[in-house]
């Protein structure tokens, strides 16, 4: 499933106020102003875009865990790669999601408990008691996703994964979810690490609280797919074998948290380059997405032109996309990301989807856009600040390679 069924933004409580135009991207590390917010409309102001595939629950090999970090094998279920860890006594699987920041787990209430859809539920996922764990001192919030939204009750508890006891961490319980369109609805394992440190209503990331400081994604093998998180210096590597990109910090234009975010310099669909030129483009780099998901004018483009090459090449080799990612400076050119075609072997199943985002999800900026929204009611002088529009990269087009997301440097390199 893409993310025009999954989570995509926001966050919890609180708009982002920008008060003067940003040009161009800022650095990471640059911070944003958080104001609280003042409802459904309130709920969704304070929605966290996150990712929420359907997935199912057999067995994986275990956790490896090595000097400098953890290797943990993936499963591939149902458009997601799950990950399976532990709170207290019981155990869980979550999205391994790049574009979500909080660990997350589900409690059965609500009309499922009352249709008697737990078992299914739980076998996949796993439940748990809304009380798990300890208080955590911190308030319930909405929890948003593009089709739905819960309520998430934050809690503390030791969290185990793979063979690493993490004491006293803040995970959130996730109660029933409102769907308001096509939300399928599983946890996420958010591995998003930086929030906006002003944002007192803002719940403490998974990662935040570790020591590691890279994610790498290996699906060179789609048949043994592996997270590695490590605190460590990457390995030396073939740099003739081996493309890069700066991440950008979107924080700055509002979001509350730091995707894992690179510009983009060209979007081609069958060798037409769709990307509008009036404003730049961002890609958020989401394990948690199984296609591609573009704003609805770059979906057009991307339907208009798919339908031309149709008509001289079919419709099944029709609409191929390959993203170009802005080059490090000194390299000879950006980091060129295609969409895997196709059933892909080890895998059984197909990830080149390719949908428009959701109007009901918003935006990645949205708690900021609702912000500036009501102080134009009020300021006839305000800026309108100018943001870059966003696309969402997933797994087809990390299919066969190695992505390793340094945090702290700030880039994003594939092998």
């Amino acid at each position: 499933m893409s993310r025009s069924g999954k989570v995509v933004l926001a966050l919890l409580c609180g708009c982002f106020l920008h008060t003067s135009i940003l040009p161009s991207f800022l650095p990471l590390g640059e911070k944003a102003t958080v104001v609280a917010a003042e409802s459904l409309l309130r709920q969704r102001r304070q929605c966290i875009l996150l990712s929420s595939v359907l997935v199912g629950f057999p067995g994986a090999a275990p956790a490896a865990g090595t000097s400098s970090g953890l290797v943990l094998p993936l499963e591939f279920e149902r458009g997601a790669f799950l990950l399976s860890f532990q709170v207290g006594e019981s155990t869980f699987r979550g999205v391994a999601d790049t574009g979500s920041p909080f660990l997350l787990v589900a409690a059965c209430v609500g009309s499922r408990r009352a249709t008697g859809r737990c078992k299914d539920y739980c076998s996949r996922y796993g439940c748990s008691q809304k009380d798990v764990g300890r208080p955590s001192g911190l308030d319930d919030n909405i929890v948003c996703f593009a089709g739905g939204y819960a309520r998430a009750v934050w809690r503390r508890g030791d969290v185990k994964l793979g063979n690493r006891v993490f004491p006293a961490r803040t995970f959130g319980v996730l109660g029933e979810t409102q769907s308001f369109g096509g939300n399928a609805g599983g946890p996420n394992f958010g591995l998003i690490k930086f929030a906006t440190a002003e944002d007192t209503e803002i719940r403490p990331t998974f990662l935040s609280q570790t020591p590691y400081e890279a994610l790498v994604f290996d699906f060179t093998n789609m048949s043994n797919p592996l997270l590695e998180l490590t605190d460590g210096l990457p390995p030396q590597s073939d740099r003739r074998n081996t493309s890069e990109a700066f991440l950008t910090d979107l924080r700055p234009y509002g979001t509350g948290v730091q995707y894992y975010a690179a510009a983009v310099e060209k979007l081609f669909v069958d060798g037409v380059d769709i990307l509008e030129t009036s404003k730049p483009t961002v890609a958020i780099l989401d394990t948690g997405t199984t296609g591609l998901v573009l704003p609805k004018s770059l979906f057009l483009s991307f339907d208009a032109v798919r339908r031309v090459s149709a008509q001289n090449v079919g419709i099944k080799r029709a609409g191929n996309v390959e993203v170009r990612l802005m080059p490090v400076p000194g390299s000879e050119g950006g980091a060129s990301l295609n969409l895997r075609r196709g059933r892909i072997p080890g895998l059984g199943a197909s990830l080149d989807i390719v949908t428009p985002l959701a109007e009901d999800a918003g935006s990645v900026f949205l708690r900021a856009e609702m912000r500036e929204m009501q102080e134009e009611q009020t300021s006839k002088n305000m800026k309108k600040v100018e943001r870059p529009a966003v696309i969402f990269l997933g797994l087809g087009f990390f299919a066969g390679l190695r992505m390793r997301i340094d945090t702290m440097a700030g880039r994003v390199t594939f092998t």
